[in-house]
Order: structure tokens, then C-alpha cells, then sequence
């Protein structure tokens, strides 16, 4: 089970590796029949335990004062989709971003990565339980634990937010070495 400082901790160590730039992207896990998400548009250095939000899920706020991240939709649809995740991390890396807007999938060549094919799903708005529901049919349909959003971001999902994050991490690396 993760904790309010563990989510923090992910969130910071997104950041610290570049995958996301000021306070793009989001962490949630989930705890039971609730997740606990970060908070929209609150920088990742300065965030405090007290900031996370924690939804149920029909996507109420149970706990916190401020608003969940604006990809609250793409977490609940996720977590609804596949019972087996336990923790998602979004970035908006630049290579896989990049990647995305070219190609429909991204190839694995590499037998070291926790991924298996990427997936590319076509644009949809940010924020939109459009763009959660495409994400979940690809990752679902391709048994994959990463997907890209086109001229988006990565959704990396694992068993704990060290998988998650690792997910993301081999999607940008991966990325960046097709070029």
C-alpha cells in the first residue's frame, strides 16, 4: 500500500529526472476503492502530504482542499479498466511525446525494459474521459502497461509507483534512442 509521502516522493523523482517540466504530469495509487492523486497545478518541490487529494471512484473528493489533477478521469478510467494496477504515473517526457507524433507505436527491441509495445492513442483533449477511455482500450487491448497520448504524454502503470515511474522512464529512453 502506498502513503501520502510516497506519491510525493515519485512525483519529485518525475521531475528530477525530467520527464515532466513544472507541474505537468500525475501520480495517483490506489488504496482500496479510492485513489490518492496530485494535486492540479501545484509545483512538485513545494508539495506536502497535505496536498494530495484523495478521490472515490466516481471521481469525488473524499479528502483534500484542493482540486485533483485535471487527468483525474485518465486515473479512474485506468484503475476501473485494468484491477491488477496499483499505481500510475503520467509524464510529458520530450522524446516519447516526440516519438508519438510520428509514429503509431513505439517498438521494444530492448529485453531489459518493463514494457512491451507502446501504443500511440490519436489525439484527444486533455482532461477528457475521451482521451481515459482510449487509453485504457489500448493498454487492455494490447496487455501493455504504457501508452503514449499523441502530442501528450506517457501513462506508465505498474504493481507499486516504482514500477510506474520505471515504465516511464524506459518509454523516454526508448524513445530517444530512435533517433
Amino acid at each position: 500500500m502506498c502513503s501520502r509521502d510516497d506519491v510525493i516522493v515519485t512525483a519529485r523523482r518525475m521531475a528530477a529526472l525530467g520527464l515532466v517540466t513544472g507541474t505537468l504530469g500525475n501520480v495517483s495509487c490506489r488504496l482500496g476503492g479510492r485513489i490518492l492523486i496530485t494535486p492540479s497545478g501545484l509545483d512538485y518541490a513545494t508539495m506536502c502530504p497535505e496536498d494530495l487529494v484523495l478521490l472515490d471512484f466516481a471521481g469525488h473528493v473524499i479528502d483534500g482542499d484542493r482540486p485533483p489533477s485535471s487527468e483525474f478521469r485518465l486515473h479512474l478510467a485506468i484503475y476501473k479498466g485494468l484491477s491488477d494496477v496499483r499505481a500510475i504515473v503520467h509524464t510529458h517526457s520530450p522524446e516519447a511525446v516526440t516519438a508519438g507524433d510520428v509514429k503509431d507505436e513505439l517498438p521494444i527491441a530492448d529485453s531489459t525494459v518493463l514494457c512491451a509495445s507502446v501504443r500511440v492513442a490519436p489525439y484527444r483533449l486533455p482532461g477528457t474521459q475521451e482521451l481515459a477511455d482510449r487509453a485504457v482500450d489500448l493498454l487492455v487491448e494490447y496487455e501493455a502497461n504504457a501508452v503514449i497520448l499523441e502530442s501528450h504524454g506517457v501513462v506508465g502503470v505498474g504493481r507499486d509507483l516504482d514500477e510506474a515511474l520505471e515504465v516511464c522512464r524506459d518509454v523516454e529512453r526508448l524513445a530517444g534512442n530512435l533517433r
